[in-house]
């Protein structure tokens, strides 16, 4: 068998096509469409190219970024939580909150208590600590000091809020602690 262009390369492609089943020649049309696909060596241009990567490349530093962004914090971060010791006076007739762990800069009008009865219903509504009176009391350990502080102290009578009552210690940012009467 002889090799020849007309056996091989773009003439063969040509007349396999060009033919149906039969051997009979076809419209062409497929053929147009087959040059112009195999004759279209062109691809994207250099320029355009690299404009792409360098786009991609943009993009995903994005959003690398934003992913890393939301992991790291910065210092300086103070805690909003206060620690709160739950205890009964010597004499047993009071519930001690002994306040611990206090963020700084906590003034007495700007921390506010709430309790609950074990049925959740409210029975103190949302009080300054500095307007505590009655059957609850707020100590400050140093009575000269504006802002409260870790071993200050909530009073709170048993007979007025029994075992099972909650507590809630709030600003204007939301819940600082809460606990139970118990």
């Amino acid at each position: 068998m002889r090799t020849t262009r007309e056996n091989c390369g773009e003439g063969f492609i040509e007349r396999l096509t060009n033919r149906n089943p039969v051997g009979k020649p076809t419209g062409g049309q497929n053929l147009r469409t087959i040059r112009a696909i195999r004759r279209d060596h062109a691809g994207v241009s250099p320029v355009i190219a690299t404009i792409l990567m360098v786009a991609i490349t943009v993009v995903l530093a994005a959003v690398l970024y934003v992913m890393v962004a939301g992991l790291v914090t910065g210092p300086g971060t103070t805690p909003r939580a206060i620690g709160v010791a739950i205890g009964k006076t010597g004499d047993g007739l009071s519930w001690q909150l002994t306040l611990s762990d206090v963020p700084s800069g906590k003034a007495p009008s700007s921390v506010f208590l709430t309790v609950f009865y074990a049925n959740g219903t409210v029975a103190m509504s949302r009080t300054a600590l500095s307007g505590l009176s009655g059957s609850a009391s707020f100590v400050q350990i140093d009575s000269s000091a504006t802002n409260i502080q870790a071993g200050d102290k909530i009073l709170l009578t048993v007979s007025t809020y029994p075992a099972g009552s909650s507590f809630q210690l709030s600003d204007v940012d939301g819940i600082l602690a809460q606990g139970a009467l118990q």
